[in-house]
């Protein structure tokens, strides 16, 4: 007989799957952010990811298949946002972005960790993977 299923020990607090499944709409994208929506989306998630960009950065057209593949990948336990650096400045300024691309890590909307210059898809998701296991 075989048992499928998900055990926890009677010590274990309430998980990061937990506060996954509390969000009840996922983006099956790379949602488009602004200053009219950014707050409102990087509070939202457990974990949201934001790609700092701009139109004429080179790198930055390198890295953005990736973000969408990991958007994939991870539907459903991370969202994935991009922000053009050249029409919000403020909100580049305001989180210190001096180099693009540049990846900022956000757990209920507090900066967690951050990434500048493009990175293979392995790493990145090993990174991913990594703050998934400690939040």
């Amino acid at each position: 007989m075989i048992y499928i299923g998900i055990f926890k020990r009677k010590d274990d607090k309430p998980g990061f799957d937990q506060k996954i499944h509390s969000v009840k709409e996922w983006p099956d994208h790379v949602v488009t952010l602004e200053g009219n929506n950014f707050n409102k989306f990087i509070e939202k998630y457990p974990l949201f990811i934001v790609d700092f960009w701009a139109p004429w950065c080179a790198p930055c057209r390198i890295i953005a298949p990736r973000i969408r593949r990991l958007s994939k990948i991870y539907k459903g336990k991370v969202a994935f946002g991009k922000l053009d650096t050249q029409k919000n400045q403020d909100i580049a300024k305001q989180y210190k972005i001096m180099g693009i691309p540049h990846l900022v890590f956000f757990r209920y909307g507090k900066k967690v960790t951050s990434i500048t210059g493009v990175r293979s898809i392995g790493d990145l998701k090993d990174t991913v993977d990594d703050l998934l296991k400690r939040l």
